[in-house]
């Protein structure tokens, strides 16, 4: 077998005997370092502290969200490693329909009921398949982007089969999309399609077209993918993403209820429905779905008290103020001493004044929860949160101060069109706030392109150091990782010629001490980093 006794493993299953006979397969095997999680939010806080090179899950996980939802979350958040090996086990039978519509697909899955071999074959064959990308995924793992992408391209070619082929060219193509290479990617995608109708490739393009802000014709492709796999729910997450960006809010709402229905526990689009519905206007509807959310929330680590402040500005919107205390001790609570506290508990208590009618008092507490903007643990929905509190600010108060802080967090998180777009919603009361988030993002568009242009004629560290002084004086996220690829190029390319490179690499460890340390991409940059010490010491 291709597992050895160093292999690491996590079973997740809310039946506790089905977890110890699995345990106790692997360990016949010669496995036998293997953990076990009840539930997907536990779950997930062991694959963010720990990283496993199998995970085996269960389909259905009682509460909470189920594995093909969890795998999703994961995926998304960048926590889980693509190295590892996910495989799912399910009873139910039409679970070959849910995969094949799905966007974040496992490795493999087995269909119980299975005998110890059977388990043990599947997950030979997992193992080979998975083994033909893994010198890109060993790339990855060390933060070699453009090297991944390069030796995808010659894994494609030397495929012997069609499945390795679309495996190669899918990660290929969204590793180009991450890395803003949008014309190379469409080509693969595009290649494709001339081929076959492939749902993920016509995704894809859509994903491209909706990043560049062509929204009719984005749109007109994720019906054509919601039409061929109608439980391709990430189709119809991207299709009201796109009427939100323009406005469409009830438009949103009605797709996302739809998603909801084929995807009903998933609290991370729940979130998402009963946030559309609060921005339509349809505040009472979106209690109830709020309400869902945190009552499936609770069962897993994604759960933040984000969901909270959510419902409490519906409840507050809707006329339901009584609740409003409760929710305000609850959100403390759930806050505790996590980073970036403050700042939300400052919007809370702005938002509680102004629906009290208490504008000063309002003024007050954003002006108390400006000074954390800059803060490295402030993330994007905080930073939404507090704008869309300023924005609802009555005239004549905060005038001077409202666009100044729009300003600032649009320079930090406006790294594309959809936090675009929930900005300006978020301000869309305060035309000041608009105009200086539009200003913002086109300094930041301006800034990219400066920096790729220059890369492109060859001036590297030009770009490099245009990108790190742009990174720390704003904190924008996609700035800094591309200032982290290239100063990293920078420090490899002085290595070989047996030059110094201190300087870029002190430059790198300015970036690294506030990019986000559980995005993977991240992960990779530290090990780059880790690596060039060792060498330069």
């Amino acid at each position: 077998m291709a597992f050895s006794a160093n292999t690491t493993v996590l079973i997740v299953d809310d039946a506790l005997t089905m977890a110890q006979g699995i345990r106790a397969i692997l360990a016949m095997a010669g496995v036998t370092q293997s953990e076990t999680a009840s539930h997907a939010g536990e779950a997930s806080n062991r694959l963010r502290s720990k990283r496993f090179d199998v995970v085996l899950c269960d389909y259905n996980l009682g509460k909470g969200m189920n594995g093909q939802e969890l795998l999703e979350a994961m995926r998304k958040s960048g926590t889980l490693p693509l190295s590892t090996l996910w495989v799912m086990i399910t009873g139910e039978r039409n679970y070959t329909q849910v995969v094949s519509a799905a966007e974040m697909v496992p490795d493999d899955y087995i269909l119980k009921p299975f005998t110890s071999q059977q388990l043990l074959d599947r997950l030979e064959l997992a193992v080979q398949r998975k083994a033909f990308l893994a010198p890109a995924h060993k790339l990855l793992d060390k933060g070699k982007t453009e090297q991944a992408i390069q030796a995808l391209q010659e894994l494609a070619q030397q495929a012997d089969n069609r499945q390795s082929r679309l495996g190669a060219l899918r990660l290929r193509a969204e590793l180009m999309v991450r890395e803003g290479q949008y014309e190379q990617a469409l080509r693969i995608y595009q290649g494709l399609l001339e081929q076959d109708e492939i749902p993920w490739a016509k995704m894809g393009v859509a994903r491209i077209l909706s990043e560049q802000g062509d929204s009719p014709q984005s749109n007109a492709l994720l019906d054509e993918v919601i039409a061929i796999a109608p439980r391709y729910t990430e189709a119809y997450d991207l299709l009201a993403q796109n009427m939100i960006d323009d406005g469409a809010y009830q438009e949103a709402a009605a797709v996302l209820e739809k998603a909801v229905g084929i995807s009903p526990r998933n609290f991370t689009r729940l979130h998402s429905y009963g946030n559309a519905l609060l921005r339509s206007g349809e505040a009472a509807k979106a209690v109830d779905q709020l309400q869902r959310a945190v009552d499936i929330g609770r069962h897993n680590s994604f759960f933040g008290p984000e969901v909270l402040v959510d419902l409490m500005q519906a409840r507050s919107e809707s006329g339901q103020i009584q609740q409003m205390d409760r929710l305000q001790n609850e959100i403390s609570t759930q806050l505790g001493k996590r980073p970036g506290g403050q700042l939300m508990l400052a919007v809370c208590r702005a938002m509680a004044a102004l629906a009290q009618q208490r504008p000063e008092q309002a003024l007050s507490q954003l002006e108390e929860g400006a000074e954390w903007l800059r803060a490295a643990e402030t993330d994007f929905d905080s930073a939404l949160r507090f704008l869309a509190a300023t924005a609802r600010l009555p005239s004549g108060h905060g005038a001077e101060q409202a666009p100044q802080w729009a300003h600032t967090i649009a320079l930090r998180f406006a790294d594309g069109r959809h936090e675009l777009g929930s900005l300006q919603e978020a301000a869309r009361q305060h035309p000041a706030c608009l105009q200086s988030i539009k200003t913002a993002y086109e300094q930041l568009q301006g800034k990219s392109q400066a920096a790729l242009e220059q890369a492109n004629q060859g001036q590297l560290e030009a770009a490099a150091d245009m990108l790190h002084r742009d990174a720390m004086a704003t904190l924008n996220q996609r700035l800094g990782m591309y200032g982290c690829a290239m100063l990293l190029r920078i420090c490899e390319n002085r290595q070989q010629a047996q030059q110094d490179y201190a300087e870029p690499l002190q430059a790198l460890r300015q970036l690294l001490q506030w990019l986000p340390h559980d995005n993977e991409r991240v992960h990779g940059f530290v090990r780059r980093r880790q690596a060039l010490l060792r060498h330069h010491e």
